[in-house]
């Protein structure tokens, strides 16, 4: 009875079920500030024991430093400007192919959890979810947000009910993103000690960025390490709700048929660059550079990996749908990041390559008929080289992540010809030329050179 119950077994042809899908989003989140990617003094345990069992994407871009263009690339697996969503309070097209509108249409049951009025259901996010709770209180000036507990809370007691198929889930929270004011003892758990005006608070940033009708102050190095103590509190706080949202999820032996995709939708300056904790002007490294990690279903046997290739957060609607076998709603921009872990990207042309746009200034944006012709700066990853057009700063820079990763050396006018072929690639991208307008006086030469000024 054994030896026939082994053969029966072994002809057994049923395809497993498909698989549940979690994606999980941490709003203004840089990756240099995780344990897992090598920030010596984070609380992260949590996220590094994911990495730990899953796939570690070292060199991960947003699109864009915005929430909802890069949330809106997220779920759609489309570059911004074809997506049809430039910034924060657009409505999502309803022409816009959406992952989760396929998956629900495959049978999955959708849910989603967002913590920021930037991600409300009324800019057309819910298509495709059985659940949308959106959520929020209003405790901070000029942030609608619902803390990480809350969210964390509402998402369990959604993964408590029994279900009969398959999920898709999405959590996002917003802790990480201004103002920085973690709850205790998160609020002291770095640099104990200091006494000065830094307080996090909206109120204290306005003043810094002399915004919102406040006078604009200086700050000391003593103000700015607090303020990043402060991020890297929100930080350690939402790696603790993670811990309980993962612990949830894998209940019951659900790892094993499960795909977990943690990234952001943006990093954060603190003060790289004199630009003083925000994201969305400039396109440097603390706004780009976004965890991205792949936990794999435990029953397709991937083991643990690091992988150095270019990838974007565009990638994970195609991952999310390659893995449950769902056939994409339309042509769509994101890669299988398990291809590209695997070595197999469908596009070796393009590997190790990746594109971003900033979305301000926004008088920019007054200015023009239509966002696609705007002023913003783009920016194209290829390799280590990385080329920022910035039109309305005049603008053309030239950096060598592997040798300058804090981007202190400009090397535009010592390698024109790396800089005329990364323009090249960001024209054909956004679909025109690079926009540089009237050079100031210490490009003018070199951009002329270039053949983007008569």
């Amino acid at each position: 009875m054994p030896v026939l119950l082994a053969l029966l077994l072994a002809c057994d042809t049923t395809p497993p079920p498909p698989p549940n899908i979690v994606v999980v989003t941490l709003d203004t989140t840089r990756a240099d500030h995780l344990g897992t990617y090598g920030y010596d003094r984070a609380r992260t345990p949590n996220l590094d024991a994911l990495s730990v069992s899953g796939i570690r994407f070292d060199a991960a871009w947003t699109v864009s430093n915005n929430t909802l263009p890069a949330h809106v690339a997220v779920l759609s697996g489309l570059q911004p400007q074809r997506a049809g969503v430039p910034r924060n309070g657009h409505k999502l097209p309803e022409s816009t192919p959406w992952a989760p509108e396929a998956l629900q249409a495959a049978g999955y049951e959708t849910a989603a959890f967002v913590s920021a009025s930037a991600l409300s259901a009324k800019l057309g996010l819910d298509r495709g979810f059985d659940v949308f709770d959106d959520a929020f209180d209003v405790k901070e000036l000029d942030q609608r947000q619902r803390h990480g507990d809350d969210t964390t809370d509402a998402a369990l007691a959604w993964l408590a009910k029994p279900r009969d198929q398959p999920f898709f889930l999405w959590v996002h929270y917003f802790d990480p993103h201004y103002p920085y004011t973690p709850p205790a003892p998160y609020d002291t758990m770095y640099g104990a000690g200091y006494s000065g005006p830094a307080d996090g608070s909206l109120e204290y940033l306005l003043r810094v960025w002399g915004r919102g009708g406040q006078e604009k102050i200086e700050t000391t190095a003593a103000d700015r390490q607090r303020m990043i103590d402060l991020y890297d509190g929100e930080i350690a706080w939402l790696d603790s709700q993670l811990g309980r949202l993962f612990e949830a999820v894998d209940a019951g032996g659900r790892s094993r048929d499960t795909l977990i995709i943690v990234t952001a939708d943006h990093g954060e300056s603190l003060d790289e660059h004199d630009y003083l904790f925000d994201h969305g002007e400039f396109l440097y490294e603390p706004s780009l550079h976004i965890p991205l990690i792949v936990r794999p279903p435990l029953r397709m046997g991937r083991a643990p990996s690091v992988v150095s290739t270019a990838v974007q957060n565009v990638d994970v609607a195609t991952t999310a749908l390659a893995v449950a076998g769902v056939v994409p709603p339309g042509p769509l921009d994101g890669g299988d990041l398990l291809a590209v872990a695997s070595g197999e990207a469908a596009d070796p042309a393009s590997a190790d390559r990746a594109f971003a746009e900033s979305c301000r200034p926004w008088q920019i944006e007054r200015r023009h008929d239509g966002w696609k012709n705007l002023h913003k700066a783009q920016a194209v990853r290829d390799g280590s080289l990385k080329l920022i057009a910035t039109p309305y700063k005049n603008r053309l820079e030239l950096y060598d992540l592997a040798s300058d990763p804090g981007e202190r050396k400009d090397l535009s006018g010592a390698r024109p010809a790396d800089v005329v072929r990364l323009a090249g690639l960001i024209e054909s991208w956004r679909g025109g030329a690079v926009d540089i307008a009237v050079p100031d006086a210490e490009n003018m030469e070199r951009i002329k050179a270039l053949g983007y000024i008569e």
